[in-house]
This record gives C-alpha cells, structure tokens and sequence, in this order.
C-alpha cells in the first residue's frame, strides 16, 4: 500500500515539474518557431478534416440537392409493377393532416412521346424530332412549398394555376441546352430547334394502344443537377390528369416536406395508415441508390488515406523538433538531473510541449473549419457537374480527428524525449556521445 502510495507522489510530483518546466521551455522559446509549429499543426488538422470532408461533400451535395429539390425528406411512389399510388386521395388527406408536416407535393407521371417539329417532315432517311420522356403534372403553389420548383426556371416563366396549353421542359431533353449535346451517345435523342415559345405535340398512349394527343407551347427551360428534374417536362396536374387514359384520381408521386429527424418516424405512421394498400414509401436516403452510397463511402476511405499523409508529416515535424530541443540542451537535461529532477519528470515536460502544439493547432483549425470554412461552402458551393459540392465536418467527426492528432503528437513528443534522457548523467553534462 504504501509503495503504490510513493508511486502515486511520485508520478504527481513529475508532472507538477513536467509542466513547470514545458511552461518555462515555449515561453523562452523562439516565437516564430513557436508559430511555425502551430501553424503545420493546423494545416494538418484542416487535411484531416476538410480534404476528406470536400471528397464526401461531392455526394453529399447531390443527396441534399435531391432532398431539397425533388424528393422532400419523404417520397412516395408507386409500388413495382404498380402505375399508381394506391389510395391515393386518403393518403394525400392524411398527410396534409399531420402535425408535423410542412408542406405536401403530389404529382401525376407517365410516359409520353414529344414531337418538337410539327410543320416539317423527316427527310428519307431521317429521324423524327422526337424523343420519349417522361411528364409530371403538378400544382405549382403545393410544388413550390416543397421544393422552391421556381428556383429551376433556366429561361422563360414557371407554370401557373389557370393557364394550360403550356410546359416547361428539362434542359437535358433539349439539344441547345443538354450537357450531353457534344456526346456521340448511342440512343441519346434530344429535341432540336426547340426552345421557349416553340410549339410542340405531347402524346399518351393507353393500355389499349388509343393516343391521346395535344399541342402545347414551351413556357421555360427547367435545370437542376437533379436527374428527375432536367430530364423531364412538366404541365399542370389537372391538365394531365384530363389528357391521362386511366386511374386519373391516383397520383404515382408524393413529395413530403417535414423535420429530417422525424422522416423514418412519418415513414412507419403512413405504412401503418396504408394498411393492406401498396405504394413505396421511404425517406430520401433510402430512395437513393445504394451504388451512390457507396462511392461516398469510397471517397471518404479516399480522403482518410489522403489526410493520414499529412498525419505522417505532422508527426515527424513534431518528433524532429522535440529532439533538436532534446538535443541541444542535452547538457541542461543533464544537469537537471544531476540536481534530482527525475528523468520522468524531464519527459513529461517534453510531452507538454508536444501537447501544446497539437492542442493550440486543433483549436484553430476548429475556429477555422466551423467558424469560416464550412459557413463559407454552404453558402459558396463548389460547382461540379453533377453536385453543387459542400464541405461535411460534424462535430463528433472533428472530435474524434482533434483525438488521433493528439495520441500522435504526444507519441511524436514523447519517443525524442524518452531517447535524449535515458542518456548516461554525466555523459549528458560532458557532451560526450
């Protein structure tokens, strides 16, 4: 008992001297040197976190802008090998009910055929200025509660309540504006001489092969870096819902603007509505494809392996400074403990200093990452052809960065200083090797 006593004085008394002495080495130490260690420590905290950060933020910008601009955080669809949502009128009803839902979105969609050149035949051997798509019908005030839909206008005039004969038309079905106008795709057809104000024939073609048929005028140019958006036309739902063969009471989407936390929860309470009624019913991250998941986890792996080099550095950085100091007051080291500073306690002072780079560096790189960085590409996204990318930092994933910078600072501190005192004491006073 009383040698685990001792054990105990001692250790607390090595740290007592420990931080004495590392107070006393960064005070009297040269301030630029000082600055310059802090100054890596940061740039390594901001590799560890911002690189890998901007990597998944290329992901995760797609997932937020098909959150925010198709899906809402629910989406309900039709069930496989269903055209509809069952109960659909119920469904629209209980939802527009709930609590704690914000906002609601329904949409008609079905396939269709659109002719973009009504006066000019093909020539022999030519084919037609026509492309398959598919249309959704929406009411453009629930529309823009749920997604701002306006926002997407490239050119023209959103749709309005009251005048029909108009669409709006995604960019990527049109020849003029598509990303992929350049690209030799096989099977790629897209509409030419088609803009706003040209007039063009929507056709539906029902489960008995009868057509219906209408001509409208292009009113603008939708745009998003959402799929759903760019490669689709819309018109008013009730215009479509007039023009569409069958079920014209059942809508095939719902949109579902509610709190994200509380998305799973609203998920279970519409199954459980639904009853024996069969519709698809997810939150927007289980809509997302799983392969898409997947290259977010690949590139956050990627960006670990990336800031573990900067780790590396930072590590080294820290281990040859410790030891240069080690080194050059190795006389000093040996006289502190020629005078009864225990070796431990000479350790500790270094590990102090090592701990104090490695603090100072996080704190600033937080400041930096939270306070500027990450404000700063939410507001400023990065513009990527597929996702407006943003920077992903949290808290917990800081902290746990904040924790291995420092686990291999004190490691990088400790080794130099543990190899210096170890040295013979009167080898150390002398300065012989």
């Amino acid at each position: 008992m009383k040698k685990i006593i001792w054990l105990k004085n001692e250790y607390v008394n090595a740290i007592r001297v420990g931080w004495f002495l590392a107070l006393r080495q960064i005070r009297r130490s040269s301030k630029g040197t000082t600055a310059l260690i802090i100054f890596i420590m940061v740039l390594t905290f901001l590799n560890l976190v911002v690189v890998s950060g901007l990597l998944v933020g290329l992901i995760s910008g797609s997932f937020q802008q098909f959150r925010e601009g198709y899906s809402g955080e629910v989406i309900i669809t039709s069930a496989p090998g269903r055209d509809y949502i069952e109960n659909s009128q119920p469904l629209l009803s209980f939802l527009e009910n709930h609590y704690k839902v914000q906002a609601v979105s329904p949409r008609y969609s079905i396939s269709a055929q659109v002719l973009g050149t009504l006066n000019d035949n093909p020539a022999k051997n030519e084919r037609p200025n026509r492309i398959g798509i598919r249309i959704s019908g929406i009411d453009p005030e629930r529309e823009e509660e749920v997604t701002r839909f306006s926002r997407f206008i490239l050119h023209g005039e959103p749709l309005r309540q009251g005048e029909e004969g108009y669409i709006l038309i995604g960019a990527n079905l049109i020849k003029k504006y598509s990303s992929f106008a350049d690209a030799n795709i096989p099977g790629l057809d897209l509409l030419h001489d088609v803009d706003v104000g040209s007039r063009v024939r929507v056709t539906l073609t029902g489960q008995d092969g009868q057509k219906i048929s209408k001509e409208v005028i292009v009113k603008g140019i939708v745009k998003s870096k959402v799929d759903e958006i760019s490669t689709r036309m819309f018109m008013l739902d009730r215009e479509l819902k007039r023009m569409m063969p069958s079920n014209k009471e059942q809508y095939q989407e719902m949109a579902v603007k509610v709190e994200y936390a509380y998305a799973p929860e609203l998920v279970e309470e519409t199954k459980t509505f639904m009853g024996p009624y069969i519709a698809r019913i997810q939150t927007t991250d289980e809509a997302i494809p799983s392969f898409l998941r997947n290259i977010e986890t690949t590139f956050a792996i990627l960006g670990n392996a990336l800031s573990s080099i900067a780790l590396i550095v930072a590590s080294i950085t820290v281990f040859i400074v410790v030891f240069i100091n080690a080194v050059t007051k190795r006389k000093f080291i040996g006289i502190m403990k020629g005078i009864g500073i225990s070796p431990r306690a000479i350790q500790f002072s270094y590990i102090f200093q090592a701990f104090f780079y490695g603090v100072s560096g996080s704190l600033i790189g937080i400041l930096a990452t939270f306070g500027f960085l990450r404000p700063y590409f939410d507001a400023n996204p990065i513009d990527f052809p597929f996702s407006d990318g943003i920077l992903v930092a949290t808290a917990e994933g800081a902290a746990i960065r904040v924790a291995i910078l420092l686990v291999v600072t004190l490691f990088a501190g400790y080794i130099p200083a543990k190899l210096i005192v170890r040295k013979n004491t009167l080898d150390s006073i002398l300065g012989r090797p």
